[in-house]
């Protein structure tokens, strides 16, 4: 009998999922934007999983988007980063220095969905990266490699939580903690808002 010892990366489906996405797919077929009756129930279908989303993490529900996966998510993430970059230091920064560039911080174990957008935005010089090294013996960032990496134009930190291949997993929550002071100064200078993303589809 075949072992699959890969759980890190994927998951069989858990057969209550299972029989949940099968009977939305045979009873709520309908287009929830539509407003007739059918609709209307997939549109209250919907609604009622993005409250329990949110519900769960501590949230409004009006804060949970739905996508078709991580790499749409994370591709959003990025690209929105960098417009609310551009609209809130608009005439603040001198647009001839390269602090007018949005810069972004990451790790160097990033998932392919991270790294190839932030490759191709550098390569067209929209923006400008960092990225961080983790520890070659824990595999794990260091909190001051982050944080020293901080420039004033610095307006997104992404760091997955837990690794696709080695499981290890970051300390995104203290890097979270490190951060509240930093945004509390960069305010006072009127400096970019420095926003925190981790990709914690593994995890």
């Amino acid at each position: 009998m075949p072992v699959y010892l890969d759980y890190n990366a994927t998951t069989p489906v858990d057969p209550e999922v299972q029989e949940t996405i099968y009977r939305e797919m045979r009873e709520t077929w309908g287009n929830p934007s539509s407003s007739y009756d059918v609709g209307k129930k997939a549109k209250s279908v919907i609604e009622n999983a993005r409250g329990k989303v949110a519900e769960m993490i501590g949230c409004k529900a009006d804060e949970i988007i739905f996508t078709s996966g991580g790499t749409e998510s994370n591709n959003m993430v990025i690209h929105t980063a960098i417009r609310h970059f551009n609209y809130e230091m608009n005439n603040v920064l001198n647009n001839n220095s390269d602090n007018s560039k949005p810069h972004i911080i990451t790790t160097n174990i990033e998932h392919d969905s991270i790294k190839l957008p932030l490759e191709v935005l550098l390569a067209e010089e929209k923006i400008v990266v960092t990225f961080v090294q983790v520890s070659k013996k824990t595999g794990i960032v260091e909190i001051d490699d982050i944080v020293n990496a901080v420039r004033p134009n610095t307006c997104l930190i992404t760091v997955m939580l837990a690794n696709n291949e080695t499981g290890i997993i970051q300390p995104v929550s203290l890097i979270r903690s490190r951060l509240k002071t930093l945004k509390r100064s960069k305010v006072h200078n009127a400096l970019p808002t420095i926003f925190l993303h981790t990709d914690a589809a593994q995890a």
